[in-house]
């Protein structure tokens, strides 16, 4: 460890260390301050510089391994203490949540209740629902805050390089080292097995209601079944509580995939938002804070099909639905290529050939080969792209293509889905049922309404 550094130096080392967990590119210049200490970083090379649209720092490698001896050093001595004071403030199954639900995924973490409350809306996730509670709210707070008063966390600001760069929330950060301390002591069961279900169906209905917004019957049915295959929940799930809220009269019966209509249909959406409320959430809360109580298990007794057997029930597309089909997807392809040259800005070719030789090495090649073939080669080498290529430029450059991790994952799942269940098969004259239509068609729409989200004007 470098011991020649000031105290004040160190301190200022470990704040660049552990809040450049915040993104890959590290932690504002903004948010540190401290220019004599920085320069003694600077003159020990130690740190960095790094410009993304806004300024950073970031350690360097010996930088790094000054500073993690550091975390190490501070959690030896202060292990007892630190972990007494965690207890003595924040429930142990509180803890556990917070632990398995968060600090086991990433290393940067909220420090500001909108963004749950926002999330609550979308995704709306069981576990963003419960963070937007203000008696957890408060507990994640003490949470952090004990790491922090041990110098084990840094609070720091969220960016984006929307716009040339913008600020977002603020953020608590750790370290891989703290992380692994939290989850070495810390990761235990929540929610048993059969409670966790009844949570992910909060979940899957909250999804369900932005589904049915739409007025487009076959539209609505296949992503109903889509959100359903991926949910870890099953129709008999749904059809228990759905039949529960149309008592009184918040839902409908429940119809089930197989209906000419909606599965089903929610007469009173604020009613349909308060149940699922008060008999999911609120209960997990009693749990986490109280240690006592239960969630409810929803179930009926009719015997709802199988999913691969309401996928078998599709029927086959005529000649007509496979024309308007094969335009469908073409055009989509066509405005991903704009899109991403759009994006990238003028010198768009070079970025790639630069950041991303395999895929600029891969359309060259193309290239050739058309040329060798007697074929007038493409003069725009986007026009030589493939799923992965599509989806390494976005992985690149993320931040120019998403709003956030969650975003990226879904941009790339709906690519993956345009490319395999509908580009692939209408390309190489393969089957197309009814049900590849509108996996493909609602994940067009998503990848359509993601670029003109993004700014660009989509046909």
């Amino acid at each position: 460890m470098n011991i020649e550094l000031s105290s004040s130096a160190k301190r200022v080392l470990l704040k660049i260390y552990i809040g450049q967990n915040i993104r890959e590119e590290g932690i504002l210049q903004s948010e540190i301050g401290k220019i004599a200490e920085v320069q003694e970083l600077f003159s020990r090379k130690l740190i960095r510089r790094n410009h993304w649209h806004l300024d950073q720092f970031l350690t360097t490698k010996e930088g790094s391994l000054d500073a993690g001896g550091i975390v190490k050093e501070k959690i030896e001595a202060n292990r007892t203490s630190l972990l007494g004071k965690i207890k003595a403030a924040v429930p142990d199954r509180v803890i556990h949540f917070i632990v398995r639900r968060y600090v086991l995924e990433t290393l940067a973490f909220p420090a500001e209740k909108e963004y749950f409350d926002v999330r609550t809306r979308y995704p709306g996730m069981w576990e963003d629902a419960i963070m937007a509670d203000g008696r957890i709210w408060i507990l994640w707070n003490e949470f952090f805050e004990s790491l922090m008063s041990f110098e084990l966390c840094v609070k720091t600001l969220d960016y984006v390089s929307t716009r040339g760069g913008e600020t977002r929330f603020y953020h608590y950060v750790i370290s891989p080292e703290v992380k692994k301390l939290l989850v070495d002591e810390f990761e235990e069961p929540d929610f048993p097995m059969d409670e966790e279900k009844s949570l992910k169906l909060y979940s899957f209905l909250i999804t369900a209601k932005r589904i049915f917004a739409s007025d487009d019957i076959d539209q609505v049915r296949q992503r109903y079944y889509e959100s359903l295959k991926h949910s870890e929940v099953t129709e008999e799930q749904v059809a228990g509580i759905i039949n529960e809220m149309s008592k009184e009269r918040t839902t409908s019966e429940y119809r089930g995939l197989l209906s000419e209509w909606k599965p089903f249909d929610i007469t009173n959406p604020t009613s349909y938002l308060f149940y699922l409320s008060q008999n999911i959430i609120e209960p997990a809360l009693k749990i986490l804070l109280k240690g006592k109580g239960t969630i409810k298990e929803y179930h009926t007794e009719e015997k709802m099909p199988s999913l691969p057997e309401v996928k078998s029930i599709s029927g086959i597309l005529d000649e007509k639905e496979i024309g308007n089909f094969y335009v469908m997807v073409s055009s989509l392809e066509r405005q991903i290529r704009e899109f991403t040259r759009e994006k990238l800005g003028k010198g768009w070719e070079k970025r790639i050939e630069h950041d991303l030789p395999k895929v600029y090495e891969h359309w060259v090649k193309n290239n050739a080969k058309d040329k060798s073939w007697g074929i007038d080669p493409e003069k725009d080498l986007m026009n030589y792209a493939d799923l992965g290529d599509y989806i390494a430029i976005v992985r690149k450059y993320s931040r120019t293509f998403s709003s956030s991790d969650d975003n990226l994952g879904d941009i790339i799942t709906q690519l993956k889905i345009w490319y395999n269940q509908g580009r692939n098969p209408i390309m190489h004259s393969r089957t197309v049922n009814k049900q590849k239509f509108y996996t493909t068609k609602s994940a067009i729409d998503f990848l359509s309404e993601w670029m003109r989200n993004m700014g660009i004007s989509v046909s």
